[in-house]
């Protein structure tokens, strides 16, 4: 009984002892968990701290300091992915669009075909436009070349012709004298709204002067017996006039 009695205070003093422990450890971590925990709910949820053990690098405040690092490191990585090809691609759109402004006006003179004419006895640069059967001249160019009093106006109800360009006509001038060369050709024109478009030579007048394009030569043959050459961009005839 003696013995008994020994052992049974012993095993109960070690039971009172690792209770103790116990609670005092969970009193540990509550306390932590909750100060952690205030300032970081939406970092690691409560269920999980408790169940974390007792090593350094498992303590609820390393863990989260891990994760934030880890957020933060992932979100600058995300953001200089992104930042970097905005930055490229304004860089090549601001350079496109330079190139856009300055480049057009040349890239479409060199595509045009442009030669010296005379039109109402007046020397003119004329575009040679193969796309439109109708010849074009701006109204300010009527007016410079003399020939307002043969302009003719569309009427309400007329439907004026249909042209290949977003321009608008005003009328027409009948019997213009338009003389490439040493041919004279009798022909009429379409007046329109448009002080950017030249003066231009439309496939019923060319087929009126039986001309015949040669691009390898940059020429034109009238009537298979003349030759007009093309005018090159940044050059004037001596014998050349200002054009009007």
């Amino acid at each position: 009984m003696f013995y008994s009695g020994i052992l049974t205070d012993s095993g109960r003093k070690d039971a009172d002892l690792r209770e103790a422990a116990t609670i005092r450890q969970q009193r540990r971590m509550k306390q932590a968990v909750q100060f952690i925990h205030k300032d970081s709910a939406d970092l690691l949820p409560l269920d999980g701290m408790k169940k974390l053990g007792t090593s350094k690098d498992t303590q609820p405040h390393n863990i989260l300091q891990r994760r934030l690092l880890e957020t933060n490191l992932s979100k600058l990585r995300t953001n200089r992915s992104t930042w970097a090809p905005k930055n490229d691609v304004s860089a090549q759109s601001k350079k496109q669009n330079q190139a856009k402004c300055e480049s057009p006006r040349k890239s479409e003179d060199d595509d045009m075909i442009y030669v010296w004419c005379q039109c109402a006895g007046k020397d003119v640069r004329a575009q040679i436009d193969t796309s439109c059967p109708h010849s074009l001249i701006p109204a300010p160019c009527l007016d410079r070349l003399g020939l307002k009093e043969h302009f003719r106006s569309y009427k309400k109800e007329e439907e004026p012709p249909a042209l290949p360009y977003s321009v608008k006509p005003l009328g027409q001038v009948e019997r213009m004298a338009v003389m490439l060369g040493n041919t004279t050709v009798e022909c009429s024109a379409i007046v329109i709204d448009n002080n950017d478009r030249n003066f231009s030579l439309g496939l019923q007048t060319l087929k009126s002067l039986k001309c015949v394009i040669n691009l390898e030569q940059n020429q034109i043959e009238v009537g298979r017996t003349e030759i007009i050459p093309f005018i090159i961009r940044n050059t004037v005839r001596e014998d050349q006039p200002s054009e009007v």
